[in-house]
C-alpha cells in the first residue's frame, strides 16, 4: 500500500511533468484572447510591423453606416512615417448603392504633411485637413481632390475596399514617436452626408502570437503554484488523522 508521503511527492511529480509539457508543447487550452480596445495608437520604431484595426458604425433611419479599416506602420524616423492601409464599406441600408464612403480623417502628432505614396483605386487624395466637423484632425485621406467630400467626389460604395498608402512628414523625436487619434469618416447619400469618428471600441490592437505564448505560460505556473498549496506534500514518516 502507497503511503500518503509517497502519494504527494508522485502527485507532485507528475503536475511539474505536466506542467513542462504543456509550456513547451505549443498547446494551450485558453479561451480567444480579445483584442485590446484603446481610442489611440502611440507607436515607435518597435511597432514597426504591427497592425491595427477600425470600426466605425452608425445608425440611421434607412440602416446601419459603417466602415472597416486596417494600418500597418511600415516605417517611422524622426522626419517621417509610412502606413499601409485597407478602408472597407460595409454599411448595410435600404438606399440601395449608396451610401459611399468618401473620406477618412485622423488626427497624426507632430505630422506637418501628408500625401499617398501609393494612391488607392477610389482614395487618392491625402493631405492636411479633417473631415467636416472633426476639428482636432490634421490629416485626411478622400476619394476627391479635397477633404470636404460632396457630391463631385467619388464614392467607395458597401462591399468594397480599397488599400492606399500614407506617407506622413513631420518632426517625431529622436527616438521617433507617432500617435493617431480622433479618426473618422465621412459617408455621402443620395441627399445628406453624414460623419461620426470610431466607436468607444473602434481602435483595437491585436495580441503578438509571443505574448500568447508568454500568457499561457503564466497562467499554467501560477495553476501549479495554487494546486502544490492545497495538495503539500507530506513530509516522510507521517500519518495522517482517520
Amino acid at each position: 500500500m502507497i503511503s500518503p508521503a509517497l502519494k504527494g511527492r508522485i502527485f507532485s511529480k507528475t503536475l511539474t511533468l505536466a506542467a513542462v509539457f504543456v509550456a513547451t508543447s505549443g498547446i494551450f487550452f485558453l479561451p480567444e484572447a480579445e483584442a485590446n480596445d484603446v481610442t489611440s495608437a502611440t507607436m515607435t520604431s518597435a511597432d514597426i510591423g504591427t497592425s491595427y484595426n477600425l470600426d466605425f458604425s452608425y445608425s440611421i433611419p434607412e440602416g446601419t453606416l459603417s466602415a472597416m479599416g486596417t494600418f500597418t506602420l511600415e516605417n517611422l524616423t524622426a522626419s517621417s512615417a509610412t502606413l499601409d492601409w485597407t478602408l472597407a464599406d460595409t454599411a448595410s441600408t435600404t438606399l440601395g448603392t449608396n451610401p459611399g464612403l468618401q473620406v477618412l480623417g485622423m488626427d497624426a502628432s507632430s505630422a506637418t504633411g501628408a500625401s499617398l505614396s501609393m494612391p488607392g483605386a477610389e482614395f487618392t487624395f491625402a493631405g492636411s485637413g479633417n473631415v467636416p466637423g472633426f476639428n482636432n484632425e490634421n490629416v485626411c485621406v478622400s476619394t476627391g481632390n479635397n477633404c470636404s467630400g460632396g457630391a463631385y467626389h467619388k464614392d467607395l460604395l458597401p462591399g468594397h475596399s480599397d488599400a492606399f498608402v500614407l506617407a506622413l512628414s513631420g518632426d517625431f523625436g529622436s527616438s521617433p514617436s507617432l500617435t493617431l487619434s480622433d479618426f473618422a469618416v465621412k459617408f455621402q447619400t443620395s441627399d445628406i452626408s453624414y460623419e461620426f469618428g470610431a466607436g468607444s471600441g473602434g481602435l483595437s490592437e491585436t495580441p503578438e502570437p509571443e505574448s500568447l505564448v508568454l500568457f499561457a505560460s503564466a497562467l499554467l505556473l501560477g495553476l501549479f503554484g495554487r494546486i502544490r498549496r492545497r495538495f503539500p506534500a507530506r513530509p516522510a514518516g507521517s500519518t495522517s488523522r482517520g
